[in-house]
């Protein structure tokens, strides 16, 4: 059963709980630990601020929409990461700082809310830590750099949820940091008992990202994938009516997905979003005028996910820049088949072709001389699309002869 986005009283209560949670818990841990109630008091203005800070950031992320997937609907699953994440800062000065497992709580952190919103609460909550602890400086800069290491390393999960990478390259760094803290604090005398925290330390830490991931996988990347899944399908109800009603939006829908996927594929884009926004991008205006609906209220009722509807919003109002990648990637690829279906239908029709068109039956390079000319308009200037980007958008419609002339053969 799909989960329906949290109530803006909702989040708000989540964060005020948040608060009044994890700030006491802080200065009760402060007190057990036998700290003065003049460390007490200052500890919990600096937990007050951190939380507050915290709280500012996912406000403001979420408010700009860059939080990670639909993580801006989602309030609960940062806050209970948060709170617990609080819980095990307070309990884990009990142990040795060998056994302290920090890093996959900024893994986590960063996962349910965005890297900049994680690692400000990671910092917070190990500041905490080795506060209470009375632990050395560089047990800080350790676990923080880390901590930082895992956040970055698995902020940009690629379309088909690889891991592998990312995760050998966190554990190799985690083995290695904690390595050389263990030789140099031993001198050559390794105990054997601080020997085994720091393995059981390095394998509860494997655990528990393994565990954050396939979670994070399964309620979260997924459930986007899903989504993505029913609504590009050829035969979804909003798009298959179109094979009948409109014939000519309705391949304009089909041929700039075919490009827009293509383009996000070779230029490592989000590949749903784009061919999403390749089908969508002129059928949702249609949908808009017949149903008397807002572009949000129709995407709302089919249930499109955030990053797709950003795109048509992009895309259609005047007022957005082109901002996004894949918004690009279908606004060329909308006015390459736009240009030559409709080169191709006066072709057909028999209407007469002025002396600049004589030309222009070598539809590759009318695609290249579009593209070009977009690019050099200027209306991209204000988009995330890089030079590189711009370079390959030329080569991906050059080769599509055999496209083109399915096209005119249609």
């Amino acid at each position: 059963m799909k989960k329906k986005g949290e109530a803006r009283w909702q989040k708000a209560l989540l964060l005020i709980l948040m608060f009044l949670l994890s700030v006491p818990s802080v200065g009760v841990a402060a007190y057990a630990y036998g700290k003065s109630f003049r460390d007490i008091f200052i500890l919990v203005i600096i937990a007050a601020v951190c939380v507050g800070a915290v709280i500012f950031s996912l406000i403001q992320s979420s408010v700009f929409k860059t939080l990670h997937y639909d993580n801006g609907s989602h309030y609960f699953r940062f806050v209970l990461t948060f709170l617990a994440s609080t819980i095990t800062s307070c309990l884990l000065p009990t142990l040795q700082d060998d056994g302290w497992a920090l890093p996959s709580l900024a893994l986590a952190l960063s996962l349910f809310s965005n890297t900049v919103t994680g690692i400000l609460a990671y910092v917070g909550l190990l500041g905490i830590c080795v506060y209470l602890a009375s632990a050395d400086v560089l047990i800080f800069m350790l676990y923080f750099i880390m901590g930082v290491v895992f956040a970055v390393l698995f902020e940009k999960l690629d379309e088909d949820y690889k891991t592998g990478a990312p995760m050998a390259v966190a554990t190799i760094l985690y083995v290695a940091g904690m390595a050389s803290k263990l030789a140099f604090e031993s001198r050559g005398a390794i105990s054997g008992d601080t020997l085994a925290i720091t393995v059981i330390n390095l394998f509860i830490t494997f655990i528990i990202m393994l565990a954050v991931l396939k979670y994070y996988g399964s309620a979260v990347i997924d459930k986007e994938k899903g989504k993505y899944l029913a609504i590009n399908d050829q035969e979804y109800k909003m798009l298959a009516k179109y094979k009948e009603k409109d014939k000519e939006l309705y391949y304009n829908a089909i041929h700039t997905a075919y490009f827009a996927e293509k383009t996000a594929r070779l230029l490592h884009m989000d590949v749903d979003v784009a061919k999403n926004g390749g089908y969508y991008h002129r059928i949702i205006v249609s949908e808009c005028k017949a149903k008397n609906k807002t572009l949000e209220e129709v995407c709302k009722a089919n249930k499109f996910p955030p990053k797709a509807v950003r795109l048509l919003q992009e895309y259609n109002y005047k007022s957005l820049p082109l901002k996004m990648r894949e918004t690009v990637a279908v606004y060329i690829a909308d006015s390459v088949v736009s240009s030559i279906m409709y080169l191709i239908k006066k072709k057909q029709s028999g209407e007469p072709v002025v002396e600049n068109e004589k030309e222009e039956t070598d539809y590759d390079k009318v695609a290249i001389a579009i593209v070009r000319r977009k690019i050099n308009s200027g209306i991209l200037n204000d988009s995330d699309i890089s030079l590189s980007d711009l370079g390959g958008l030329e080569k991906i419609y050059t080769g599509e002869k055999l496209y083109y002339d399915f096209l005119y053969r249609e």
